[in-house]
């Protein structure tokens, strides 16, 4: 693996990441585990020095939530007939919940979950509202951007709203739904930080995403998403963090068991629910993992493929958000997004010899 330490070392001297994880299983057996890497270029708020990577530190997991949590959760009740990828918005929230938007009612679980909804992509809800509940009611007041099941745009805040719909159906919170998945996996490395529950997290190994201009402070446990943030850290979008170790387990049992999402829509997308399949010449997970492969990309720098031809999982996990590139949210990740098909290349070309 000379090759991608080498791959790895010239990013960090780049400063396009200071962490990475990455974990690889093959006929569910590990054959790869790379730490590498400081939690921060820099020492924190507190004069704190970075400390170096382990298998312990944690990552924010950014949209991989999208995949790991809210589109598993959603196979899970529809395998309890709670819920079913027909069930209509307009069958979950109550008449006044959607009295003033009455046009996302015929929207179904299935086009939140591919992303075909008529939902914009973003929007940053935290300008506007500071709580938890006015931010779902302001999600639920955006209108539709295009017609409903006509195209496929990746939309936050779809998944936002089928966040409070299972939260609605269960009457529990994500972060109390998501021990579902984790409890009978015995995982206790992957899971939701509330933002009021940051003092308690002295003793958790996390990795810094850098500075935010918005709060002042360098993010260290706390959630990189702004309106993941104003959702109280926990979100059907964002929110997670985990360990690559978690991560992965928690994909291999996602393989196993909830191969209903690995569906792929019929109308010539790349999308399934909750997941996306290689798109030719210029997917993240490169030109070595089949086309029957599926995967999930976040913004802090996450990244999670299932090769289900090959029965190889790839999880990788940096925090460009720390690179002084995009330290101001939004800045220019062209370094990033060229080196992660690279890496899955490199990986790949391992495995298979």
């Amino acid at each position: 693996m000379k090759e991608l330490k080498d791959l790895i070392g010239q990013a960090q001297k780049e400063k396009v990441f200071s962490a990475i994880a990455i974990e690889v299983l093959k006929n569910e057996k590990n054959v790869l585990s790379l730490y590498d890497g400081t939690t921060s270029f820099e020492s924190d708020d507190n004069g704190k020095r970075p400390s170096k990577v382990t298998d312990e530190h944690l990552f924010d997991l950014a949209s991989l939530t999208k995949s790991l949590c809210t589109a598993t959760l959603c196979s899970m009740l529809i395998e309890k007939n709670l819920l079913s990828l027909d069930t209509k918005i307009s069958d979950v929230y109550g008449e006044y919940a959607l009295s003033f938007n009455k046009e996302l009612g015929n929207i179904t679980v299935a086009q939140l979950l591919n992303h075909s909804s008529g939902l914009e992509s973003w929007f940053p809800v935290y300008k506007t509202v500071t709580s938890r509940s006015d931010a779902y009611m302001f999600v639920r007041s955006r209108g539709l951007h295009y017609k409903t099941g006509t195209k496929h745009v990746y939309s936050d805040l779809g998944y936002i709203m089928l966040g409070e719909m299972l939260e609605i159906i269960m009457e529990k919170k994500l972060d109390y739904l998501f021990d579902h998945i984790t409890g009978p996996l015995e995982l206790k490395d992957i899971k939701f930080f509330p933002v009021q529950e940051h003092a308690d997290k002295q003793d958790e190994k996390f990795v810094c995403t850098g500075y935010s201009d918005i709060r002042g402070r360098m993010l260290i446990g706390e959630v990189n998403d702004e309106n993941c943030y104003t959702l109280d850290g926990v979100a059907g979008h964002a929110g997670l963090f985990g360990t690559a170790k978690d991560v992965t387990t928690v994909a291999k049992h996602i393989f196993k068991t909830h191969k209903l999402l690995f569906q792929k829509s019929n109308d010539g997308s790349e999308w399934a629910y909750g997941w996306h399949y290689p798109t030719p010449q210029k997917s993240s997970s490169g030109t070595m993992l089949s086309q029957n492969s599926v995967g999930i990309t976040g913004f802090t720098g996450t990244s999670l493929w299932i090769d289900m031809d090959n029965n190889i999982i790839i999880t990788i996990l940096s925090n460009r958000t720390v690179s002084p590139d995009s330290i101001k949210f939004g800045g220019d990740t062209d370094k990033f997004t060229i080196l992660r098909p690279k890496l899955h290349d490199i990986i790949m070309g391992e495995i298979l010899k």
